[in-house]
């Protein structure tokens, strides 16, 4: 009978196939499969990249880290700028209240009557009746379209001459006038503190007037000693000494200065 040994080879075909089938799925998966030099180059590959980028994010979180404290320095600085803005609002604010036209302006201008008064009586005294004086608080613009007024303090002094600005007076008339003005303040600011002042000093001047001059400055003197504690008259001009009851001689040697009451 053949019976076994066909069995036999149909089972060597059955092993013969299974065996090419086992082969040829043995050589698609090596075909598929990576090469080992490959995945080594790739992983050194990837792990270049990932420290390429952990620096990258190394430097991008510390441009963070300097932007966040320009961020908060930024702040700071607002808040000084704000703070030295109020500062600068307030300063100005004060100038313009301590300036020409805030509160000195305003205190002058309400004094302004009496002591215009005062002092043309002075500067009749020492003029012998030729120069007045008269403050000017307001004036017009020069712009010709600006119809209001603009606010100031000058003085507009008559003479036989007709009326001048003070700077287109003399050294000895400018004095004149200033000595008037000095001495009419002194009195009005006496006369609303209800006590004498206690010093008024008179620094030169003497030597730009004339002989009448100088005479009617020592009246005018005379005229408001009583307001002050003390006058003290500081002069060259030996004509003068004699003219005050007291008198401090300051006299200049090769050892030094030498000082005597008489």
């Amino acid at each position: 009978m053949f019976w076994p040994i066909i069995n036999r080879k149909s089972e060597i075909v059955n092993i013969a196939a299974e065996y090419q089938t086992t082969k040829n799925n043995l050589e698609a998966a090596e075909a598929q499969s990576p090469n080992l030099d490959i995945a080594e180059r790739e992983l050194f590959r990837l792990r270049a990249d990932e420290n390429k980028v952990r620096s990258e994010l190394g430097g991008a979180q510390q441009r963070v880290d300097i932007l966040k404290t320009q961020r908060a320095r930024k702040a700071d600085f607002e808040k000084e700028r704000e703070a030295l803005q109020r500062q600068i609002a307030q300063h100005k604010t004060l100038e313009r209240a301590f300036g020409k036209d805030g509160v000195p302006a305003l205190l002058i201008e309400q004094a302004l009557p009496q002591i215009e008064s005062k002092a043309n009586e002075l500067l009749d005294r020492l003029s012998d009746g030729q120069m007045s004086m008269e403050f000017v608080t307001q004036e017009n613009y020069k712009d010709d379209k600006r119809k209001d007024l603009k606010e100031t303090l000058d003085i507009k002094i008559k003479d036989s001459a007709g009326a001048r600005d003070y700077e287109m007076y003399s050294g000895g008339e400018a004095f004149r006038v200033n000595f008037a003005i000095r001495l009419a303040l002194s009195e009005i600011l006496a006369q609303r503190k209800g006590a004498r002042l206690q010093t008024l000093v008179i620094d030169e001047g003497f030597g730009s007037q004339d002989v009448q001059g100088r005479q009617r400055l020592i009246e005018a003197i005379n005229l408001v000693k009583n307001d002050f504690a003390k006058i003290l008259v500081i002069t060259h001009l030996e004509e003068l000494k004699d003219a005050f009851p007291t008198r401090i001689e300051i006299e200049k040697t090769e050892r030094g200065s030498t000082i005597r009451v008489i």
